[in-house]
């Protein structure tokens, strides 16, 4: 790639993609150990008590916002590679669009994160304890389907930190195939 915009780009998304990592790791913390509580103590009733119960709170939430922002900044950057790619690569408008608008990971398309987050406030990330699917294929007609539950962002039903690994991996193996020649 020889597009500065572009690269920097591409790097600032892998930044993003590392933030979100690290908050979503982060996210996983027992905040209640985090700030000194233990589960195996029994807490008066005090000003102290109420101190330490609302720092947890505190740090949950930043948590929570923390990746949140981490998802946010790594969705508007990855729309904005788009329209570089668009604005440098004219000749190959329609190949950028069906990859970005047309082709779906499910039944989402690519683009659709950055604008929904951007401008549909109905379609806002949600957080909570969520159910992810992984499906695998042991046999040709045999499907073994493991259920998880975790708390995180999630997008219209999709865990949106897998989602982004997903759009950013398949962004470099679009860009190497299509560009890079």
């Amino acid at each position: 790639m020889q597009n500065q915009r572009i690269v920097q780009r591409l790097k600032t998304l892998q930044f993003n993609l590392d933030d979100i990592n690290d908050c979503y790791d982060n996210s996983l913390k027992d905040t209640f150990l985090e700030v000194g509580l233990g589960y195996h103590k029994q807490y008066p009733l005090n000003e102290e008590t109420y101190r330490l119960f609302n720092k947890e709170q505190e740090l949950k939430k930043l948590l929570e916002d923390k990746l949140f922002s981490s998802v946010f900044n790594f969705t508007q950057t990855y729309y904005s590679i788009k329209e570089y790619l668009r604005e440098e690569f004219p000749e190959m408008k329609q190949i950028i669009e069906d990859f970005f608008s047309n082709e779906k990971i499910g039944l989402i398309a690519r683009k659709d994160i950055c604008n929904d987050l951007k401008h549909n406030p109905e379609k806002d990330l949600m957080y909570g304890l969520g159910e992810v699917r992984k499906v695998s294929f042991t046999e040709p007609e045999q499907v073994a389907i493991n259920i998880e539950f975790r708390r995180t962002w999630f997008y219209s039903g999709i865990d949106s930190v897998e989602h982004c690994n997903l759009l950013f991996k398949e962004l470099k193996t679009f860009i190497e195939a299509n560009f890079n020649k």
